[in-house]
């Protein structure tokens, strides 16, 4: 499984979890600009989705040359998953045209299907809060106390980046009606329960064809590291279903 961060800019670190209840390899990609990820200044490389998107082309291209994503039946061999900002990326990947080779199934964890909508719906909640930022986090983001190293790990000093970081940079950003109509692979769609990145904010992955929606109880944005147990079920229970 290729696994895409969000942010934009919050490396990869955040997701480790993953590798524990997955039974296959992972690779996890580290944005242009943040993690592991050379971070040229804004001045040499543009930072956008469109060049995120073809860098995730070339890894994954480079990864089936060399082997390290089989072919089967003459096809590459993988799955796609992107939590938050790292979902839209697949999305972009898969629906702009560009050449990404198909994978069996994509994951869309805590995604928004409209930035725009989930900014009005952030307002919202951040207002029912009384504009109290820590409450929102410890409600929205994050629910468990202490946070999860991995968590901590991903905003290290130095670890995230500096010239493409959060929501603001793809604040207009749309899925698209004819990428929606196009994409006719297996999708899951996961929620949290309390994610700020809410089902309204969701409601245009229902275009799909082949979606399934799991919501995890008590779960906010980060429901990998917060309900590891019913998160990696999800996740490989769905993933098993489409190995071959």
């Amino acid at each position: 499984m290729v696994v895409c961060h969000g942010g934009p800019g919050v490396p990869s670190d955040y997701l480790f979890p993953l590798i524990e209840p997955l039974q296959r390899p992972v690779i996890f990609f580290d944005q242009l600009g943040c993690g592991r990820s050379d971070r040229p200044s804004p001045e040499i490389v543009e930072y956008s989705i469109a060049a995120a998107v073809q860098d995730l082309i070339e890894v994954i291209d480079a990864f089936v040359a060399d082997g390290l994503i089989p072919r089967q039946e003459g096809r590459p061999a993988y799955h796609l998953y992107g939590q938050s900002f790292g979902g839209i990326l697949a999305f972009e990947a898969l629906t702009t045209g560009r050449g990404l080779p198909v994978p069996r199934s994509l994951t869309l964890s805590n995604v928004p299907s409209s930035v725009p909508m989930l900014l009005e719906d952030v307002e919202a909640l951040l207002a029912d809060l009384g504009g109290d930022g820590a409450r929102f986090d410890a409600t929205h983001v994050c629910r468990t106390t202490p946070r999860p190293p991995a968590l901590l790990a991903a905003y290290a000093p130095g670890h995230p980046g500096n010239h493409w970081r959060g929501v603001d940079v793809i604040a207009d950003w749309c899925a698209s009606e004819r990428g929606l109509g196009s994409l006719t692979l297996p999708v899951l769609l996961v929620a949290g329960e309390h994610d700020f990145v809410t089902l309204r904010s969701m409601q245009g992955w229902q275009k799909l064809a082949q979606l399934r929606c799991v919501v995890i109880p008590g779960a906010a944005h980060h429901a990998l590291l917060e309900m590891p147990e019913a998160y990696g079920a999800c996740i490989e229970g769905f993933l098993q279903e489409y190995e071959g």
